[in-house]
């Protein structure tokens, strides 16, 4: 495995010693390259948490992941280049109100010159520059307004979005956004996920990694893939594309339909640089 390629791979070619200005700079540089997604489960491709094989998906393949995917290579990256930091577990908030199982994301924890920062390049729509880990202080983001609340050795990722959203366009990205969660898009602070400092290793979420591949509705459901730009997001979800733009009060949606395999084959490549080896399976 090689840092340079990796680093290549998202378009970064500047410092990379272990300074915040150079996390903040990789870890952005991360959210505009590699896609959040799960074509693989969709595609009878089985992950395995292996570093060597997350590395040839992700950098030799243009490929993207989820969270164990996107966020265990971006540790290996991060260590790599000489950051202090820990994996740990996270919890994420699903339309029922309730929490996932411990070990069902995975984030990271950098420390620099005395203070923490949340890292997380697997989440989809969410930050992209890391957080200080301190309650209360707010993290301005294109996507919206994030703070952490904490209660004991418990941390709440929390945020406050730009503006309501027609509530027919909730479930367009997969981010935890939901038709019956009007709250997400109103203005009102809401729990993301919820983690403790307990540290863990990449092996550990093997389990959970394996039950999201053939249990967990929110990745087996439908294929999707996102990827965050300058200005927005794009989402291919299904057979719709969802492109999001942000504006400093408010964001706007505009869908299009999909209606043909080709066309979803063709969007993935031109939008996402993705070209599938497998076929997809998309679930109507």
């Amino acid at each position: 495995m090689d840092v340079r390629q990796y680093l290549s791979r998202k378009g970064y070619h500047g410092d990379t010693s272990p300074t915040l200005d150079n996390l903040r700079a990789i870890h952005q540089a991360h959210m505009l390259t590699v896609p959040f997604e799960n074509l693989s489960i969709h595609c009878g491709e089985e992950i395995i948490l292996d570093l060597q094989l997350l590395y040839n998906k992700i950098v030799l393949k243009g490929r993207g992941g989820f969270c164990y995917e996107n966020n265990g290579l971006f540790s290996w990256l991060l260590g790599q280049l000489g950051f202090n930091l820990k994996t740990v577990s996270a919890q994420v908030m699903n339309n029922t109100g309730e929490f996932t199982p411990e070990m069902a994301h995975l984030i990271n924890v950098v420390s620099i010159d005395g203070d923490r920062w949340v890292a997380d390049v697997g989440y989809g729509c969410a930050f992209r520059t890391p957080i200080r880990l301190a309650p209360d202080h707010e993290h301005p983001d294109v996507t919206g307004t994030y703070r952490l609340k904490q209660e004991g050795d418990t941390w709440f990722l929390q945020r406050k979005s730009k503006a309501k959203l027609d509530v027919d366009n909730y479930e367009a990205t997969p981010d935890g956004i939901h038709k019956d969660d009007i709250k997400r898009e109103s203005g009102e602070w809401v729990v993301l996920y919820k983690f403790t400092l307990q540290e863990h290793k990449l092996q550990d979420f093997s389990e959970m990694c394996s039950w999201a591949q053939r249990e967990s509705p929110f990745f087996t459901g439908r294929p999707f893939c996102v990827l965050h730009l300058a200005d927005g997001l794009i989402t291919y979800m299904g057979r719709k594309l969802i492109t999001t733009r942000y504006y400093e009060t408010h964001l706007t949606k505009t869908t299009t339909v999909l209606d043909s395999d080709d066309a979803i084959l063709a969007i993935l490549w031109d939008m996402f640089r993705i070209k599938l080896e497998n076929h997809l399976m998309v679930k109507e």
